[in-house]
């Protein structure tokens, strides 16, 4: 891995030429590099290949240029094949840092993948407790009266006055340009309307929004993207009442 010192490779060099066996070693490492790299199936970079080439001949080159250099016998060939190892651990550290960045980027899938299934989870938990409250025994279902002008707005709210909640299933709204929303209004006899909830199309259609006690009626209108403080008349699309319920 190119980690060791001038001193300490040619530490290691004399062991081999000393102790012949060690070879079976060096055998057994280029063959689990060798395993490592099919197992990554990872092409080197363009070029890597002819770019060491040209390094082993230079290295081969001024090594047979030293005075007292050979062309022959086991220390002769010691550069080429120090150089061929080399050659093997440098593929061995471009797979295994490819490997690692297959890795992390597999990881990295997972959490997302993970974090994704959590939410999706989480969701469906919100959604069964919206249906588990609609199955309250003291649960009421009351139909929106459209107004003329959104003839074709279909909702229905879902009231309780004992756990004080509401719910508004929607069947149909009409449609809201991209910087609308709707608005939910709580309505008493001689006070002005009460902003509550501003909502876009939910998507599971159902929506859980603020109950007021003492409402007489609930109305929805189409505001401004965000709500207003008073509601625009003539986007009232729909009203319930609730008085005495």
């Amino acid at each position: 891995m190119d980690q060791l010192s001038t001193a300490e490779k040619a530490e290691v060099e004399g062991y081999i030429r000393t102790y012949p066996e060690l070879k079976l070693d060096i055998a057994e490492i280029e063959r689990s590099l060798e395993l490592f790299a099919r197992s990554a199936a990872v092409q080197p970079p363009s070029g890597l290949k002819d770019k060491i080439l040209h390094q082993i001949r230079n290295e081969t080159t001024v090594e047979k240029s030293k005075p007292g250099s050979t062309s022959s016998g086991s220390f002769g060939m010691w550069p080429m094949i120090a150089a061929l190892f080399g050659l093997g651990i440098l593929l061995f550290g471009y797979l295994f840092w490819q490997k690692s960045n297959d890795a992390e980027r597999l990881q990295q899938q997972l959490t997302t993948s993970r974090d994704s299934c959590e939410q999706s989870t989480q969701q469906l938990r919100d959604q069964l407790r919206i249906l588990q409250q609609l199955t309250y025994p003291d649960n009421t279902i009351l139909p929106f009266q459209a107004t003329p002008g959104f003839a074709s707005t279909d909702l229905y709210l879902h009231h309780n006055s004992e756990t004080k909640r509401n719910f508004i299933q929607v069947r149909n709204l009409p449609a809201i340009a991209a910087n609308q929303s709707y608005q939910l209004w709580s309505l008493k006899a001689n006070q002005a309307p009460m902003p509550l909830d501003v909502f876009d199309l939910p998507a599971t259609g159902l929506i859980e929004v603020r109950y007021v006690d003492g409402t007489e009626t609930y109305a929805i209108t189409i505001e401004p993207k965000g709500g207003k403080d008073s509601p625009t008349l003539e986007n009232l699309i729909g009203t319930v009442g609730v008085a005495g319920i």
